[in-house]
This record gives C-alpha cells, sequence and structure tokens, in this order.
C-alpha cells in the first residue's frame, strides 16, 4: 500500500474557558489527576456548528484548516450538512485543528474519530485521513498505515474497519449503510491535534480527546 507522508504544517487556535468534564484539581496536584467519577474527556464534533457558508464556525478550540491529499492542499472545503456528532461533506476533505488547551482540567492522550463513507464511493483516495500532533509532521495516508508513521513518536493506533452506517444530517432516518474506519490513537499527552478525513460522499465524527 502506498503511504504518504507530507510536509508539516503547524496551526494554532486561540484559548477559551469552556465547560469542562472535570473539575480543576489543586495547582499543587499534578494536572492529569482528576477524579475517577469526572474523567477528563471532550467530543468536538457534539459541539461544533456550521456557518451560512458551510464552513465549521472557527472557535477559540477549533477551526477547519486545508485537508492535504497527494501533497495539495485541499480547502478548507464546504461541508454539505451537520450530523449528530460529526459532518457530512461531498466533496474534498476536511481537517479540524483543535486546542483543548483550558477546555479540560486535564491533558490529554488519547483522541478517537471515525469515518465512515458509502462502499461504493469511488473517489480515488476514498480512505484518506490527516493527522497531526505536536512535534510530528502532518500525516497524510490511509487508517491502516498510521502505526507506521506515529510509531516513531510513541504514538499507538488502534485501527477498526467495519460495516457501518453513514448519517448525512440531523433529519432523523437520513442514514445509509456504509463502511467504517474507527481509529484510537494513544501516546504523549498533547493539548493541540489536527485530524481529518476525505469527506468525499463520507462522514467525520466521534472527534474526542480524553485522558486516560
Amino acid at each position: 500500500m502506498k503511504r504518504k507522508l507530507l510536509i508539516p504544517i503547524f496551526t494554532s487556535a486561540a484559548v477559551i474557558f469552556l465547560a469542562i468534564a472535570c473539575k480543576k484539581q489543586n495547582p499543587t496536584e499534578p494536572v492529569n489527576k482528576c477524579a475517577e467519577e469526572t474523567p477528563c474527556s471532550f467530543c468536538f464534533g457534539e459541539t461544533l456548528e456550521l456557518g451560512t457558508d458551510s464552513l465549521i464556525i472557527t472557535t477559540p478550540y477549533a477551526q477547519q484548516v486545508p485537508f492535504l491529499i497527494d501533497g495539495q492542499q485541499v480547502g478548507p472545503s464546504p461541508i454539505r450538512s451537520k450530523t449528530p456528532t460529526g459532518f457530512y461533506g461531498y466533496q474534498g476533505g476536511v481537517s479540524i485543528a483543535f486546542n483543548s488547551a483550558n477546555t479540560l482540567a486535564c491533558v490529554s492522550n488519547k483522541i478517537t474519530f471515525a469515518h465512515a463513507r458509502f462502499a461504493s464511493n469511488t473517489n480515488p483516495f476514498p480512505s484518506l485521513v490527516n493527522v497531526q500532533f505536536p512535534g510530528t509532521p502532518l500525516i497524510s495516508t490511509t487508517p491502516d498505515s498510521l502505526s507506521y508513521f506515529l510509531s516513531p513518536y510513541g504514538y499507538t493506533v488502534e485501527h477498526y474497519f467495519q460495516p457501518g452506517t453513514v448519517f448525512m444530517s440531523q433529519i432523523p432516518g437520513e442514514s445509509f449503510a456504509g463502511v467504517v474506519d474507527s481509529i484510537i490513537i494513544r501516546g504523549p499527552e498533547f493539548e493541540t491535534v489536527t485530524v481529518g478525513a476525505n469527506l468525499f460522499e463520507s462522514e467525520l465524527r466521534s472527534m474526542c480527546v480524553a485522558h486516560e
């Protein structure tokens, strides 16, 4: 399988105080020490919305950035619709740069996201994703090759490919049979991360960070 490793592109986002998933700890305690009943986690796709230009509304903790396909920048591309936990598109690719500083009481060391698409998708790069952590280049490759590129930086990748559902919008019943790449990445702590997927008749969803 052809692997692609592209030139590093780094993004920045401002900082905002939001409702957090766990209470702030005493400053003298380790930053990642959270009460077990209030785990540190946040799902970005559930809070982000689309603007009138069909682009993700920029917030201090998330912004839509160009997607890289075969070394070329695409977008930011319009998105067709908001889904319950993500976004559905029909052209180009969509990447989102997240900054969880001050949105969580704990620094994340895990991110999950899913890329659902129609099995009949004829795009030449149907499963392509983008991933970047602090200190890594921007990686543009297929999910089954993410481990190859991220393991040198201390990250482990779990990838599950299976039949699934593609949600096109929040309208009840508007979902269709498809296939899903589910991705779980664990490793060194991070506050900024970029994830994206080729959204040609596809959905990027369940984008969540957490500390374990």
